[in-house]
């Protein structure tokens, strides 16, 4: 390589480049790494390597290399030589040496567990450049792109998963003593094969439990549909790949996942798929010792698929006056508008926004003639005397016989539930009103209760699980805040629209079209004209002030071109803070191009 000292200008790094492209001894790896070290416009003159809290070390490769790691740096002690695992980003994951010196010199250019090592940051470097590539390399002096890094001399060797062969991570070897490159070379792919060795046992005996109980479903006497699933596999017999295919397997496999992510909804439940039928499952979770092995479903399909209605300008509206055609939603509405016909006590469960109390309202327009809607909320005060206030108001309600009791949000009750539950008890027998409750699953814990308190409990869906009604909702709400009629979606902005996960739900869709109705974006809105909250991946619900840094964060992103570190300058933050932040509200920079 050319002895020439760049200075911390990206002109100087062009130079460099420049000389590196003529040089006959140049390896096109390394160009190839300085030509993408300069499209990300990392200074070769500083060194700025970004810093995760709590790197994951519970992953597949963290548990198979650690170990491995650990017997490793017993039989280096005192070589000045420092062993690392990194995950697919370049985040170091472990770090060993027992040399102090080189300790040092490690710590002073922070490469050290928790920072991130990738091209994008520290331009071209073993880790990094081993990761791009996907092949093992050794970069050396000045190889290096940014200089603080040229008394290294690192090889490192990237880790697949061994049947899927994707990109996990990469281990490293890193010294700044002169000696032969092709022994550090070797030394670094023997533990890496070591590393794969280790992933491919423990998924062996991770996916082996599955596949086990998997086959004793199949064998059963009679087996039916059966699915397993973990977050690496999924395996469904023939029963089950030939009676459920297209949109009805994809939403099948997304609830299933969904369901064997929560403990509490182990059991049987009943899912609605976009073909009109339900299939009913039954999960059986698979546990090893050291962690989960994911779940077996046994699935029992319910009546014929329906022909699927083509989605028109109009949104399709029930008889109750409600947009939506995904079966889920239907069947939701169907059960609860029999309960509500019958006077039957309600519980409506479902995530907050995903339109309990609108269901409600309509089913009173429709069926509550003569009758009073009352709605009722949890006491502001946990004070016993705003308590008995409240409890006292609920039971004279409760005897009226011309009044419908909405007791929404009861999940929010806290100690007062208890109370609650016991005069509902008391009072069910005696009470001439019907009573609606109104919750959201994941955060009730009295469930049972409500559920035995009321002759019928129906569940309604989250908008990311009614297929295609996002679009139609979409089309409904613009047709409201424009009652002029102007103005359409284009492809992009529909599809857009239907991907995002919604984690406010139908509240959080009618919000995102008032604020674009009410813009001048012109006829057509196009994907460019949505908010930038509609183009994250995470389902978290966020606050007020967690909601502007997302949207913050986001238009920044996309003004700059995705460049992090200048979006990181112009909010006044570091990169580091930036890259945690994009990593906790769920925002890929590739989503938004």
């Amino acid at each position: 390589m050319p002895r020439h000292q760049p200075g911390t200008s990206l002109r100087a790094a062009r130079e460099l480049y420049q000389e590196v492209t003529n040089d006959p001894s140049a390896r096109p790896l390394v160009v190839a790494s300085w030509q993408r070290s300069i499209e990300y416009q990392v200074k070769s003159g500083s060194l700025d390597a970004p810093y995760l809290d709590n790197p994951n070390l519970d992953s597949p490769l963290a548990r198979a290399a650690l170990p491995i790691v650990e017997t490793l740096h017993k039989q280096l002690a005192d070589d000045p030589v420092s062993t690392m695992i990194t995950d697919r980003s370049g985040v170091v994951l472990s770090r060993k040496v027992s040399h102090q010196g080189l300790t040092t010199h490690l710590n002073r250019v922070r490469l050290a567990p928790g920072h991130v090592f990738s091209e994008r940051y520290v331009g071209t470097n073993g880790i990094g450049t081993a990761l791009a590539s996907g092949r093992p390399v050794l970069i050396a002096g000045r190889q290096h792109y940014v200089e603080e890094l040229r008394e290294f001399r690192c090889a490192a060797v990237p880790i697949l998963h061994p049947t899927r062969r994707t990109l996990l991570g990469a281990f490293n070897l890193t010294t700044i003593h002169q000696g032969s490159d092709g022994m550090l070379m070797a030394f670094a792919r023997s533990v890496a094969a070591q590393i794969e060795a280790e992933i491919a046992v423990i998924t062996s005996r991770r996916e082996r439990a599955l596949f086990q109980a998997y086959m004793e479903a199949c064998s059963s006497a009679r087996p039916g549909p059966v699915l397993a699933l973990n977050r690496d596999v999924v395996m469904m017999n023939e029963q089950l790949s030939a009676a459920v295919t297209g949109p009805d397997q994809y939403a099948l496999l997304d609830h299933a996942r969904e369901i064997a992510a929560h403990h509490r909804l182990e059991g049987t439940r009943s899912i609605p798929l976009p073909s009109g039928r339900v299939a009913e499952l039954r999960v059986s979770p698979c546990q090893r010792e050291d962690s989960d092995a994911g779940a077996v479903f046994r699935v029992r399909l319910i009546g014929r698929a329906q022909p699927t209605p083509a989605v028109s300008a109009t949104p399709a509206r029930s008889e109750l006056g409600l947009v939506g055609s995904s079966p889920h939603w239907l069947r939701a509405v169907a059960d609860s508008e029999t309960a509500f016909i019958a006077g039957t006590w309600l519980h409506l469960l479902g995530e907050a926004g995903v339109g309990k109390r609108t269901l409600v309202e309509a089913l009173h327009r429709a069926h509550g003639a003569g009758r009073r809607l009352e709605m009722r909320e949890a006491p502001l005060s946990d004070a016993p005397a705003a308590t008995e206030h409240w409890l006292d108001d609920i039971s004279e309600l409760l005897v009226v016989p011309s009044h419908v009791l909405l007791l929404s949000d009861a999940h929010l009750l806290g100690d007062q539930l208890r109370r609650l539950t016991n005069l509902l008890t008391r009072l069910r027998g005696s009470a001439t009103a019907q009573l609606v409750i109104t919750s959201q699953p994941s955060m009730v814990g009295a469930d049972d209760e409500f559920d035995q308190l009321c002759g019928a409990s129906v569940e309604v869906p989250a908008l990311r699980h009614r297929y295609g009604d996002a679009e139609l909702l979409a089309r409904f709400f613009l047709r409201k805040y424009r009652p002029s009629g102007e103005g359409r979606f284009s492809p992009d902005a529909l599809t857009t629209l239907q991907r995002c996960p919604w984690p406010e739900n139908v509240r959080q869709l009618e919000s995102v079209i008032r604020g674009l109705a009410r813009r001048p974006t012109g006829r057509t809105i196009n994907a460019d004209d949505l908010p930038p909250e509609c183009r994250v991946s995470s389902n978290k619900v966020l606050t007020t002030i967690e909601a502007l840094e997302r949207d913050a964060i986001l238009r920044g992103l996309m003004e700059r071109n995705l460049n992090v570190q200048r979006t990181a300058q112009d909010l006044g933050i570091s990169r580091a803070t930036m890259y945690r932040k994009m990593r906790r509200y769920g925002i890929v920079p590739s989503s938004l191009t």
